[in-house]
């Protein structure tokens, strides 16, 4: 394939800990391996900018920010500044502003990395470059969980109705039908996308993730941070918020402790601060103080994989998370939830084991049955990371995305 310029674009921070991010950083690795020039355009962390990564950002925000507001405020009156559209609003015409002073037309190929990025970057670039969107996760089923812990007391028609609901619904119905083509690496986000918002399936490609497997391999351990090891580990990495069912996750460990006490439980992420305080208060309440450590972010969670006897992965949505990918990589056996593509990266009893969403009963029983059975656990384990040597191919991610290119070129041109 002849060499391309790509930019790649994404309405939130990069580099950040998390998915996303190792997506787009594999990708573009592996991209320039293949020789394409390949640019990355985010919000910094600091949340006061977007730019080019590698470059000064052309303005900032704030720069910005009085005349974006005057422009929201003569277009919708009754929103409220600070409010949590208004800001998102505030940030995608931020994007788009520094889209047009770093110049689209150097380009020959835009790839969204979210819906927001798509339909912002949509609105600016010239119509000659093709614009393909990866979407890593199903926006408006993330919403309505985010609503939900919000809004505890709400009903879900009440929480579909409300105006946050509304307008991401909006939102990813924009960024899904101004992309040429779409890629997805679950078949449950091309289902529920095609349902919600009619969208043709010839406008889909699906293929899954890939990681530099031989890089991850070999990173050089790093055990300062790694806790003495006194009982069988299980690890969850995520961020602690309800969408990664923290909460069904300690009220199941909780339900464990009648099967055995044989064990004990590490969390690896951050979360809010009030998040973190609703939890420790869950926790406390069970009794589960002593059993389960809250040990923030870390930059080697290869380390804990190999320490650990059990990955767990409770999430009430999540489309094809790293960290299991790592963890099954790891030899490691896997316990997830049916919710999204994770039951696609799990075959029960074979690769992993999985449990209902949002059903703590469920997953202590998958729990126990990896604790109490050494044979089983072990066996998948091996039979888990033998499938995800072939899996998660870096050189495929690499591969099928250039040919998503090739489908999209054409049609644009």
């Amino acid at each position: 394939m002849v060499n391309l310029r790509i930019l790649l674009v994404s309405y939130y921070p990069m580099p950040h800990v998390g998915g996303l991010w190792t997506v787009v950083n594999n990708l573009q690795n592996e991209l320039t391996r293949l020789g394409h020039e390949v640019d990355v355009l985010a919000q910094t962390e600091s949340l006061t900018e977007y730019r080019i990564l590698g470059q000064e950002a052309p303005f900032k925000i704030a720069d910005v920010r009085p005349y974006i507001e005057g422009e929201i405020a003569a277009a919708y009156p009754n929103l409220e500044s600070g409010s949590w559209i208004h800001t998102t609003e505030v940030l995608r015409y931020s994007l788009e502003l520094t889209a047009l002073a770093t110049g689209l037309d150097q380009y020959d190929v835009i790839h969204a990395q979210d819906v927001i990025a798509a339909s912002s970057i949509e609105r600016v670039k010239p119509t000659h470059i093709p614009l393909v969107t990866s979407v890593h996760g199903y926006l408006t089923k993330e919403i309505f969980l985010a609503l939900q812990g919000i809004y505890p007391n709400k009903s879900a028609e009440e929480l579909y109705s409300s105006f946050e609901y509304q307008y991401h619904e909006h939102i990813e119905h924009i960024g899904c039908h101004v992309s040429e083509f779409i890629h997805t690496q679950a078949d449950i986000t091309k289902i529920s996308l095609i349902e919600q918002h009619r969208i043709p399936e010839n406008r889909f490609v699906q293929f899954p993730y890939g990681m530099d497997i031989t890089s991850f391999r070999s990173t050089q351990p790093q055990l300062d941070n790694i806790p003495v090891k006194t009982k069988p580990i299980i690890l969850f990495v995520g961020r602690l918020v309800q969408l990664k069912g923290v909460h069904t996750l300690i009220e199941a460990l909780y339900q464990l402790k009648s099967h055995t006490t044989d064990w004990e439980c590490w969390v690896l992420g951050d979360g809010y601060e009030e998040a973190i305080k609703r939890f420790t208060d869950l926790m406390e309440d069970r009794g589960l103080l002593s059993d389960i450590r809250l040990l923030g972010s870390v930059t080697n969670v290869k380390d804990f994989l190999e320490t650990a006897d059990i990955f767990v992965l409770p999430s009430l949505q999540d489309t094809q998370p790293h960290s299991v990918m790592e963890a099954q990589l790891s030899g490691i056996p896997v316990v997830v939830s049916n919710a999204g593509g994770l039951p696609e990266m799990v075959q029960e009893g074979v690769t992993g084991l999985v449990s209902e969403a949002g059903n703590p009963a469920s997953l202590a029983n998958q729990l126990a049955r990896l604790l109490e059975d050494a044979n089983l656990s072990k066996q998948i384990a091996s039979q888990a990371q033998a499938w995800a040597n072939q899996q998660w191919s870096l050189v495929n991610m690499g591969k099928n995305t250039e040919d998503l290119y090739k489908k999209a070129i054409p049609v644009s041109n």
